[in-house]
């Protein structure tokens, strides 16, 4: 009987271990064997099976990112959660004040925030990823109304506003209101996300030989107290983010917010007649830098309409591919100075 038991036994073991193999062959598989293999190209509505269309890397998932609306202020710094977002955009609000619009797809963090209210501006950013968007209320002046927006707009992904059923929202109470508000977004995606987006992504090539100017330290500001600054670290390959001059932590993990990409895209930017509110043209074109590899080149972006997506391209009006990773972009006036060095 122990012959026959060991005999059943190593064959059990074979049987598993010929599963095994097999799982690194699953397409999106996020295995050792897998990361290993070169990324395949993706470009805007082409995305390869097993790729982030937030970050052109190997990905294993669904494909359901979390869009959350983060407050930028002295009173919200350090933010959390936002070392683990794969895509991050900062643009003006009100009175030059700006907030964060961050993307979340390959880590779903416990606690994001401070959540802040949306403006017209961000609700055409949500009407071109089509992913659920968390914010905490918006702006319902006329003209201004997110809500009027969103249904103008046919815009069918889901929302999660704390303004409304306030679920997965929580108040933290080492900060005062309205800078506290958080949200876990491991119990958003497995209790409120029952909606499969639209794929769409950036162009991304693991290949492309990036040529321009050196671009090792880049400085802007949209205020006097958002002054940002980014630092080329030649050993990791990206740009390490810095505000008013100090490291921008993630204030759980003390992590410093690093991405591969910038982006600085020149836009219209209107005070709205009576409020302090900030609009943007986010549909249209305009001047472009990328920041990449400690590198920089030139070109212009272009919004055709709101069922399109951004596109970004060279001097030459061709496509301008990213190194897959992280990626920033800065939406500021077309009057901002920016530095490289």
């Amino acid at each position: 009987m122990k012959k026959y038991f060991i005999i059943t036994m190593c064959f059990a073991f074979v049987l598993m271990l010929a599963a095994c193999s097999k799982t690194s062959e699953i397409p999106g598989d996020n295995t050792p064997d897998k990361e290993n293999e070169p990324i395949p190209v993706s470009q805007y509505y082409e995305i390869p099976e097993g790729v982030s269309p937030l970050t052109g890397l190997h990905y294993h998932g669904d494909g359901r990112a979390i869009i959350v609306q983060i407050e930028n202020t002295i009173e919200a710094r350090p933010q959390s959660g936002i070392a683990h977002a794969d895509l991050i955009y900062e643009m003006e609000v009100e009175s030059t004040i700006t907030r964060l619009t961050a993307f979340f797809l390959s880590e779903y963090p416990e606690k994001v925030g401070p959540v802040r209210s949306a403006r017209k501006q961000q609700i055409h950013l949500w009407s071109e990823w089509d992913y659920l968007f968390s914010y905490f209320g918006g702006s319902e002046k006329e003209g201004q109304n997110i809500y009027e927006i969103k249904e103008e707009l046919e815009i069918n992904s889901p929302d999660n506003d704390g303004m409304g059923s306030g679920k997965e929202f929580s108040r933290s109470k080492d900060r005062k209101s309205p800078h506290n508000s958080y949200l876990n977004l491991s119990n958003l995606i497995d209790n409120t996300y029952d909606y499969k987006p639209e794929r769409r992504t950036i162009y991304y090539d693991e290949n492309v030989e990036i040529d321009g100017e050196t671009a090792e330290k880049i400085s802007l500001m949209y205020r006097a107290d958002n002054k940002i600054e980014y630092r080329y670290n030649s050993e990791t390959n990206e740009y390490e983010r810095y505000i008013n001059g100090e490291q921008m932590i993630d204030i759980e993990n003390n992590q410093q917010v690093a991405v591969k990409n910038i982006v600085v895209q020149y836009a219209n930017h209107y005070k709205v007649t009576d409020t302090v509110y900030t609009n943007i043209d986010l549909i249209g074109s305009g001047t472009a830098e990328y920041f990449t590899d400690g590198i920089k080149r030139t070109g212009r972006w272009e919004r055709e309409d709101i069922d399109s997506p951004t596109m970004y391209f060279d001097e030459n009006g061709e496509k301008i591919p990213f190194k897959p990773g992280k990626t920033f972009i800065q939406i500021v006036r077309n009057d901002t100075k920016v530095i490289t060095e």
